[in-house]
């Protein structure tokens, strides 16, 4: 996720802001300090601008 964000050059609070998630909250799924629901996955993607499936898939940063 924090790949992807950076790739799109986003920061934490604009992409949160994108989501309509806290930035605390972001900042804790980004660092696997949180558990993520699957509303919140699709919510995070959606603002990403990427498939869902693409958060869960270890392969997909050995672009």
């Amino acid at each position: 996720m924090r790949r992807l964000r950076a790739e799109r050059g986003l920061s934490q609070e604009a992409l949160a802001h994108e989501c309509g998630i806290n930035r605390t909250y972001l900042s804790g799924v980004e660092r696997s300090e949180r558990n993520v629901s699957l509303d919140n996955i699709a919510r995070i993607a959606r603002g990403l601008k990427v498939k869902p499936w693409v958060l869960l898939d270890d392969n997909t940063g050995a672009k």
